[in-house]
């Protein structure tokens, strides 16, 4: 025989509802909550004086709206209400249609259930048509993708604006680094501008049309214009951006990002050392001798196999790649002298311990016999270091805490945000989605939570 179970059920919006709520049915597998927007206070919703009536019409509505769902069955709200009027202070009608609290009528959803979608989608980092499988199967709710399209906008349209996240977020946790790069987005004309803290908050993106002097100048004005205390600016090598910072932000210091630093002075070597073992390999081609020829056969193949072990830092090779090191430089002093060259180049900004070791360390780099020819890879490897020198050992003066920039980690957000859109079609949704998720990760928005810190709230 069937068994009846009654359950209470209980939501966020029968919690802010209680006058309202009927009783709950179980009809062709569906839970539908009955609740009556009529039985409000409605004296206290509006404020009125003691005395004032409501007229209400005769005529009634009717509407349903979705919730979320751990049942079998999807629950629904089946919502009657009417529309009223009452006499202001100078006689005139004021017409009032009260409304559920945490209740979408327009959208036929709980407040909740646009959240959880928004979660999904921005946070989660879901695509439209994958989040509207998942609210189907874990939660029974029914939506399409223009819906979840429209519901991003009607929440990121509730956030504070991008200027005042970025003053909740400083008055939260001071912002006195600026972490700067830039991504070029799928579907975008130009690049993205990316400003993180030293948090690791994503503080500011925008789009413009060009990285030259004129549009990244324009952005760093509006960013000034913030009031920040931004002291330190933590970039790539980028020739615009070591001009224009110092130009706007003329009492800030600039810290060239440690990786990209080494990353220029690796791309010299790294061309080295592909046309030295493309050498090798056409001696060995070349070679009349069978045994020089398999020699010079076997280091060709030696040096493309362990490329990368050529390249690691000390810390990160392991005994097996240490003696693999050593035999390779044994075998071919040309690479002996490159790793000899890398070495000198860590040695300036991983031993140093101010900037007057720091340079003499560059001055025993420039001595080394490989850097003094003028077409050599490592002749150009050291004049990109003194050129760059100032900025990249501002760390070893002042209160510079670090050398290295968390800018990668920002840009790599913003791409996980975009990857299952293919692309934003337009800058206002790059930041919609960046808003939400900045009150996600940094404010303290929720599902189920406020919509906003209490500082960004009316009252």
């Amino acid at each position: 025989m069937p068994a009846t179970v009654e359950l209470t059920v209980t939501t966020r919006v029968t919690e802010a509802n209680p006058d309202c709520v009927g009783k709950a049915s179980h009809e062709q597998d569906t839970i539908f909550i009955q609740l009556d927007a009529r039985r409000q206070a409605h004296q206290k919703v509006l404020g009125l004086a003691p005395g004032v009536k409501l007229h209400w019409s005769k005529e009634t509505r009717t509407y349903e709206a979705q919730e979320l769902s751990v049942f079998p069955w999807p629950i629904r709200y089946r919502v009657t209400t009417a529309d009223a009027w009452y006499s202001g202070p100078d006689g005139a009608r004021i017409h009032y249609s009260p409304a559920i609290i945490g209740l979408d009528a327009h959208a036929g959803v709980a407040e909740v259930v646009k959240r959880t979608a928004v979660l999904l989608i921005v946070v989660g980092s879901i695509g439209y048509r994958r989040a509207s499988w998942l609210l189907q199967e874990l939660f029974r709710v029914q939506t399409s993708k223009s819906t979840l399209s429209r519901w991003v906008k009607d929440v990121a349209a509730q956030l504070p604006s991008r200027e005042e996240i970025v003053r909740l977020l400083d008055a939260e946790k001071p912002i006195t680094e600026a972490h700067f790069d830039e991504i070029f987005p799928k579907g975008a004309k130009g690049p993205v501008l990316v400003m993180k803290d030293e948090h690791g908050r994503i503080v500011t993106s925008e789009r413009i049309e060009a990285r030259d002097e004129e549009h990244v100048k324009k952005f760093l004005q509006w960013f000034q214009g913030l009031g920040l205390g931004v002291k330190t600016f933590f970039i790539d090598c980028c020739q615009v951006y070591r001009k224009v910072i110092p130009e706007v932000f003329t009492e800030a210091k600039v810290q060239l990002d440690y990786f990209h630093v080494l990353q220029n002075v690796w791309r010299h070597m790294w061309k080295g050392f592909v046309r030295h073992r493309k050498q090798v390999a056409s001696r060995a081609e070349k070679a009349g001798t069978p045994w020089y020829k398999a020699q010079l056969t076997a280091l060709a193949s030696c040096l493309w196999e362990h490329r990368y072990v050529i390249f690691k830092g000390e810390e990160e090779l392991t005994p097996l790649d240490r003696d693999m090191l050593v035999g390779i430089c044994e075998a071919d002093q040309e690479v002996g002298k490159i790793r000899s060259f890398l070495s000198g180049v860590w040695h300036i900004f991983e031993d140093s311990k101010d900037e007057k070791e720091a340079r003499r360390a560059l001055e025993a780099l420039k001595r080394m016999d490989a850097a003094k020819a003028v077409k050599s890879r490592q002749a150009k490897a050291v004049k990109f270091l003194e050129e760059t020198f100032e900025e990249s050992t501002t760390y070893l003066r002042g209160e510079a805490p670090r050398r290295n920039s968390l800018a990668e980690s920002g840009m790599r957000t913003l791409r996980r945000l975009e990857a299952e859109h293919d692309g934003f079609r337009t800058e206002d949704s790059r930041q919609d989605f960046l808003r939400i998720y900045q009150a996600v990760k940094y404010l303290g928005w929720s599902a189920q939570g406020p919509l906003s810190p209490p500082s960004a709230r009316g009252p």
